[in-house]
């Protein structure tokens, strides 16, 4: 295996994470702590394969969709398994769900229409961080046995889904930019 698919199969490691993530969430729930760790393990195989990828340029056009994809099973993962076990409201969920679909959908049709993969930024990076922060938080409560209610981690994910919403807006907004100056390069021809 050459080194530079490294990353990729990190990133599709973390997508056979999640069924091991649903296993243990929903059969080992009094041992909260074992989903815990594969969620961690997702963080930091997230992070590696980012450092990795940019740091030895091993970035693929497939990496460009795993990554983001795992991410995004991940993260909605965590969210309906939380709002199964009412430690979220399941409209929250829902609400995150569709505004991934829409980010999925959306970063086919740029790839599809326009050629260009849309490539995680800065704002992208910290949302994520952002939500693994949160998620941790929740699910440390929950190892400790300190009751969480509902609303109070309804809170911090509406705080996590108004920033993806936002993040959300600024990738709009820089693949009308990218696909602007590519017809002005095309007109300019």
């Amino acid at each position: 295996m050459r080194l530079k698919y490294i990353p990729n199969v990190l990133s599709a490691v973390r997508i056979f994470m999640v069924p091991v993530f649903i296993y243990l969430f929903f059969e080992h729930y009094d041992k909260i702590y074992l989903s815990l760790s594969v969620f961690l393990l997702a963080g930091v195989t997230d992070i590696t394969d980012g450092y990795l990828a940019r740091r030895n340029n091993w970035i693929t056009n497939l990496g460009k969709l795993l990554d983001p994809l795992a991410d995004k099973l991940m993260e909605c993962t965590v969210l309906v398994c939380f709002a199964v076990k009412l430690i979220i409201p399941w409209q929250l969920a829902f609400i995150f769900m569709l505004k991934e679909l829409f980010m999925i959908s959306g970063a086919l049709v740029v790839l599809k229409k326009i050629k260009v993969t849309v490539r995680s930024k800065w704002y992208g990076k910290i949302t994520t961080g952002v939500f693994y922060a949160i998620a941790f938080s929740v699910f440390a409560v929950r190892a400790f046995d300190i009751n969480i209610n509902e609303a109070a981690a309804g809170i911090l994910f509406a705080l996590a889904l108004l920033l993806t919403l936002v993040s959300m807006i600024l990738y709009i907004i820089d693949t009308l930019r990218i696909n602007a100056e590519l017809k002005n390069k095309e007109n300019s021809m």
